[in-house]
């Protein structure tokens, strides 16, 4: 009887020893962040050939992450007007890209456009949610030089590795 308990135990064990091992378990993937939208605010055409490139640049840009650009009906400093919210700061703009229902803004400043003087055109790029912002200047000297220009800037704007200011 002891001889039979020792084999019935000795074919239990081997039986547990032949079924296969538990599948490793694996973390599941994170999810990708959603994507956002980007309202880009354009500069008024009145201010001539140079506001109506970067215009055309901005309708143009597509920053990773983004899943669509839409074109805002109004500039920065009349949507801030809107909101009754004028003050250059991070909070002003969260409240417009809010206000817009946007996860990102994207608007240029423009200094001088007669075609004898030097141009400086700031792009900004603005994360609603993280309130920061990166800016890019470019100075040219004059329109034909800012219109050439404007492209490369409008497309370092969202670049990763531009600063945070």
């Amino acid at each position: 009887m002891a001889r039979l308990g020792a084999l019935s135990l000795l074919l239990g064990l081997g039986a547990c020893a032949s079924s296969p091992p538990p599948p490793p378990v694996t973390a599941p993937k994170p999810e990708p962040p959603p994507p956002q939208r980007l309202a880009w605010m354009p500069l008024d055409a009145v201010d001539g050939p140079v506001a109506q490139a970067v215009n055309d640049q901005m309708s143009r840009a597509k920053p990773p992450g983004t899943s669509a650009s839409v074109k805002a009906a109004v500039s920065m400093e009349v949507a801030q007007l809107a909101i009754e919210c004028i003050e250059q700061t991070p909070a002003c703009y969260a409240a417009v890209g809010r206000s817009m229902n946007a996860d990102r803004l994207m608007w240029a400043e423009l200094d001088g456009a007669a075609a004898d003087e030097k141009i400086r055109i700031t792009v900004v790029m603005f994360d609603v949610q993280a309130g920061k912002s990166s800016r890019r200047v470019g100075t040219f000297a004059g329109v034909q030089a800012a219109r050439a220009g404007v492209a490369e800037l409008v497309e370092s704007a969202y670049d990763p590795g531009s600063q945070a200011q």
